[in-house]
């Protein structure tokens, strides 16, 4: 092949990449927008533990959380987006997800990562943990439907914050009896800069929860869930538009969920005008030694 048949190979390569479009763009904007809330937690961790050496990184073009061992949060966020990543700025990464030197490393893989990204995994022996569906839609403009006569929405109030991580575990949990080291690894969210608390009230009995986090105009309508006594009463759908609305008043333009596929939240989100952006993988490394 000639020189200027290699030379236009590339330009078609190019200009077919999926990382030179709109979409990819706005990929980025979400998920270095999701990176930022995640690092506002490790901040309210570390005020309220400061011997849990929570902290947050740049690495790999994105944001590595350290929340303690085992955490949901401890991953890496937005990596490759940017740019290429080396075997360097991987060692960074698991350097901070395990600063002991031992443990499961885990981070989130956009499909519009740098090819590098999920080669140098590969080599490190990733696997994929889970799928997840991003979705998004505009913050509307006018006020959505209230909630059903019953049930009442509210921010949460200082004082409330136990009763809203209890509430909200227990629909993640499937119980009533949450575990009090649950509740403390996710403390911080209560108190974590731009993150506000909601519960959804039946009478006097908290029933449901549900947390709005934004940053750069993106609104997070994400951490729900529901009392498994008390569903099927409306209450997911009513704390979602609840979100939207406060969405609208912060100035946000463009809301975004993460659910599992299949799921009732996958369903919550289409009944309320979200659509999937794109899938996203959730990488592990089961706890080996570092790799370089």
């Amino acid at each position: 092949m000639s020189n200027d048949e290699l030379d236009l190979a590339r330009r078609v390569d190019a200009a077919q990449s999926i990382l030179a479009t709109a979409a990819a763009d706005e990929a980025r904007r979400l998920e270095q927008a999701l990176a930022v809330c995640n690092r506002r937690f490790a901040a309210s961790m570390a005020r309220l533990d400061p011997a849990s050496r929570a902290s947050a990184v740049d690495a790999a073009g994105g944001t590595v959380i350290f929340a303690g061992a085992g955490s949901p949060v401890t991953q890496g966020l937005a990596m490759g987006l940017r740019g290429p990543v080396t075997a360097a700025d991987l060692d960074l990464v698991e350097a901070q997800l395990c600063p002991d030197g031992s443990g499961a490393r885990q981070l989130e893989l956009c499909p519009f990562a740098d090819a590098t990204l999920p080669a140098e995994l590969a080599r490190r022996g990733y696997r994929v943990h889970e799928w997840q569906l991003v979705w998004t839609r505009r913050v509307p403009e006018t006020a959505l439907a209230p909630p059903p006569p019953e049930l009442r929405i509210a921010r949460v109030r200082p004082g409330e914050e136990e009763l809203f991580l209890r509430v909200i575990m227990s629909g993640f949990l499937e119980t009533e009896e949450v575990p009090e080291e649950v509740v403390a690894m996710m403390r911080p969210v209560a108190f974590a800069e731009q993150h506000e608390l909601y519960l959804a009230w039946l009478g006097d009995e908290a029933i449901g929860g549900a947390t709005l986090a934004w940053t750069d105009g993106v609104a997070f309508i994400s951490g729900s869930g529901v009392r498994p006594a008390f569903r099927r009463r409306g209450s997911q759908g009513a704390l979602i538009r609840a979100r939207l609305d406060r969405a609208r008043e912060l100035g946000c333009d463009l809301a975004c969920s993460n659910t599992l596929p299949g799921t009732s939240s996958r369903r919550n989100m289409e009944r309320h005008g979200f659509s999937v952006a794109y899938p996203k993988l959730v990488m592990l490394r089961d706890g080996a030694t570092r790799t370089s």
